[in-house]
């Protein structure tokens, strides 16, 4: 069954334009047929064709399941790359993989300072149905990094090349438990926004021997986590 998104969904429905181009010329779908939608808030329905043209696909519809958030709750806080085409992979990777947030960051090193929330937001769109979850990630506004860390939740960990003690991720992780994890830009967190982080009671880890990307990194941290959450 195809999978659409909806904002807002209703016992009737109207998708928009360019959903109703892709069922009517890609589906070809008939009235009477019937799509999968989320308001990616946790609920299915079950939508089926009312009537159908080039211009409108009218849906009824009706809740098939609720789905509770899932949990334990991560927030990926990350420094978006001077690629836009890098950062929109990670976005859609890391909806596949599964989050519940996404901060960007403006850190001293960031090399581009370029927020599209709105073009950032349909990549996770198009995630969301590709990979057919019913939460959608909630893909906060940009901020700089000392507004983040300096009131950010309790458990935390950031992510850095500088030398020094660190714990993998993996180890780090308290299984059943909220957190949040911090990934720099191309260059890294400098040593004065490490310092602040940890200040602020945030542990330093790493994701391994290797030098990762920036979009890269991020990925690791998400698999980490959820694999420690098996232990």
């Amino acid at each position: 069954m195809r999978f659409f998104y909806a904002a807002v969904v209703q016992d009737s429905h109207v998708l928009d334009a360019d959903e109703t181009k892709h069922v009517a010329r890609v589906l070809r779908a008939n009235a009477g047929d019937s799509v999968a939608l989320t308001d990616g808030s946790g609920k299915l329905y079950e939508g089926v064709i009312v009537s159908l043209d080039k211009r409108q696909c009218v849906l009824k519809t009706r809740l098939l399941e609720t789905f509770p958030a899932p949990t334990p709750n991560l927030t990926l806080v990350i420094a978006p790359t001077k690629s836009t085409d890098r950062f929109e992979w990670l976005l859609e990777k890391a909806m596949e993989m599964g989050v519940n947030t996404i901060q960007p960051v403006w850190t001293e090193r960031s090399e581009r300072k370029l927020e599209k929330a709105d073009r950032w937001k349909r990549v996770l769109v198009s995630a969301l149905k590709q990979s057919q979850q019913a939460w959608l990630v909630d893909l906060r506004p940009a901020c700089t990094w000392e507004s983040w860390v300096t009131d950010a939740p309790g458990n935390g960990f950031i992510a850095h090349c500088e030398p020094g003690e660190k714990r993998h991720l993996f180890q780090s992780v308290v299984p059943g438990q909220d957190a949040w994890i911090a990934i720099g830009p191309e260059g890294d967190f400098t040593p004065s926004e490490i310092e602040l982080a940890l200040s602020q009671g945030a542990a330093a880890v790493s994701l391994g021997e290797h030098r990762l990307r920036t979009e890269t990194a991020g990925l690791a941290a998400i698999q980490a986590f959820h694999l420690a959450q098996l232990r």
